[in-house]
């Protein structure tokens, strides 16, 4: 089982890491390998909007992208994590969403297959439920990108970078999480 994971935060140790890196643990005590990005870190240009994808099955901007795509079509899982930046996700992880279109083919399916996927967010509300319609507005698209949301995991009351940390109960439901999608 192979499992790829892309923290879209710009805090290399914030609560969006902590989550995903315990999600992480999970999947690898359950004997999965893991790779994992930090979208800030990464040269990713965006979507120039020239439909070559479309014609030809890949992207031509030659940037972090490539390796990405590449990472995505071999492994088994997904997960990506962002933080909610006005009411959206951080432009790093949106960044990188745009340019998903080539995982789509001509008709729209998934070119590559289908990849069971994590969503991590954390947002300062303190409430899970409020940025729902958003979620699931941007779970919805994943899906004919072959990115099917089998879980989504919320970090509330995130109002400073460690607030994930001191939240027992959340990182324990990550660990699970990444046991379960290890275990397919």
């Amino acid at each position: 089982m192979k499992i790829v994971a892309f923290v879209g935060s710009p805090r290399k140790r914030g609560n969006i890491s902590t989550v995903v890196g315990s999600l992480l643990r999970g999947a690898e005590s359950a004997g999965a390998e893991t790779k994992l990005y930090h979208l800030n870190e990464m040269n990713i240009r965006p979507c120039q909007g020239c439909m070559y994808c479309r014609e030809h099955g890949f992207c031509p901007v030659k940037d972090d992208m490539q390796s990405i795509y590449s990472d995505i079509k071999d492994a088994d899982a997904v997960v990506i994590g962002s933080p909610v930046y006005v009411c959206q996700v951080s432009a790093q992880t949106k960044l990188m969403l745009d340019r998903f279109y080539p995982l789509t083919d001509k008709q729209h399916k998934p070119r590559f297959g289908v990849r069971q996927t994590v969503m991590v967010y954390s947002h300062a509300v303190p409430f899970s439920i409020f940025f729902m319609r958003y979620f699931r507005y941007t779970e919805k698209w994943l899906k004919p990108m072959g990115l099917k949301v089998r879980k989504r995991l919320i970090a509330t009351k995130a109002f400073t970078p460690d607030a994930a940390a001191g939240n027992k109960k959340l990182l324990e439901k990550a660990f699970r999480a990444g046991v379960q999608l290890a275990s397919g």
